[in-house]
């Protein structure tokens, strides 16, 4: 089976962005996505805005171009703002259209 090149945005942010975060990586070109609540520990400690709900981790296979916009606008809206990490993972893909 022939697969392509995609990237697999990984966002783990506080719940309370969940919608504005779905909304934005629409916005930039993610055709789909898959988000789950998680708990975990980083370099500031625990989280501290469980008062909100667990934290969620927002997935999306998407292109190159997209995974740099996504980036690129959570650098704008959301770093300095809320407890949001991002990272990238390269992914092969089978139906890369859907993608």
């Amino acid at each position: 089976m022939n697969t392509a090149a995609r990237q697999l945005i990984t966002i783990v942010a506080e719940s309370v962005v969940e919608q504005k975060l779905i909304d934005d990586i629409k916005k930039c070109g993610a055709k789909g996505y898959s988000v789950s609540h998680v708990r975990g520990e980083g370099v500031t400690g625990k989280n501290t805005l469980d008062l909100n709900g667990p934290s969620i981790r927002l997935e999306s296979v998407v292109t190159d171009k997209v995974a740099e916009t996504i980036l690129e606008m959570l650098a704008e809206k959301y770093f300095d703002k809320y407890a949001v990490i991002a990272w990238i993972t390269p992914a092969h893909v089978a139906r890369p259209d859907r993608f």
